[in-house]
């Protein structure tokens, strides 16, 4: 088993400047992965840990631990993945994905509570964050030396391949392709009428959030579906989306509307 460091949360974060910021309320929309050390607090079975970590697996409910920033209520939450990927002595090496909210400490103090010895969590690390994951990552340190190479000597080369545009976070969100003579309206905060779409993800239902992207894949916004996507594909007329956050410059694309 891999030896860990103290206790702690490491991993992917993802940080963003400028405009980007306006995304991050739909970054945490999204699903997050982890790997970590449990410890469990007496002998157990290694076939009953694999036994109730399969059944946590699905539909779970948490109230979030007194030492929160949030009501402490009744929540549900989906754990989309549970493994034990390791076990040695009284710890085991755990890997779970989850939905956005779910405190990964008290999903490892219940599975204690069923096991019947408690259990605590020792080392946490995220892996990935949505669509980002490790591999897609950088440390201050590399963001601080492409920095110095740009400030000194001018080279933006390592900068612009460290820093990267904010489509890279939505790659795989659920979006809505819009015509080149849509994007300014829709820049300007108009909703997303249907003479606009070029395409759409589907299936998806009335109801859900989308990134709104121009044909190019240039993030445009977001707003909230009035329809399901097989209706968006056959209407004629009417507003499709309902849009709530524009990101794109509003003059990047001309006006193509009258008025």
């Amino acid at each position: 088993m891999k030896q860990w460091g103290n206790p702690g949360v490491s991993g992917v974060l993802p940080v963003c400047l400028n405009d980007a910021t306006k995304t991050i309320e739909y970054l945490h929309m999204m699903s997050k992965e982890y790997v970590g050390v449990c410890e469990i607090h007496g002998d157990f079975d290694e076939k009953a840990l694999r036994k109730w970590v399969e059944k946590m697996t699905g539909p779970i409910y948490q109230r979030p631990p007194v030492k929160s920033s949030v009501k402490r209520s009744l929540r549900r939450r989906i754990i989309v993945r549970f493994t034990v990927e390791d076990v040695s002595d009284r710890r085991f090496v755990f890997r779970v994905v989850t939905e956005p909210g779910t405190y990964i400490r008290k999903l490892l103090h219940d599975l204690g509570l069923l096991l019947g010895t408690g259990a605590h969590m020792v080392e946490l690390r995220r892996i990935r964050d949505g669509f980002l994951d490790e591999d897609s990552s950088t440390t201050l340190l590399e963001l601080y030396a492409a920095w110095q190479l740009y400030s000194k000597n001018g080279d933006e080369s390592l900068i612009r391949r460290l820093v990267k545009p904010v489509e890279e976070a939505f790659k795989g969100f659920p979006s809505v392709y819009i015509k080149d003579s849509a994007v300014a309206a829709v820049a300007h905060g108009a909703p997303l009428a249907s003479r606009g779409v070029s395409k759409i993800d589907h299936p998806l239902s009335k109801g859900d959030v989308v990134c709104i992207k121009t044909l190019k894949g240039e993030c445009v916004g977001f707003g909230t579906l009035t329809m399901s996507s097989d209706e968006v594909l056959q209407a004629k007329s009417g507003i499709v989306v309902s849009v709530e956050r524009v990101v794109m410059d509003r003059g990047l694309y001309p006006k193509m509307w009258g008025g």
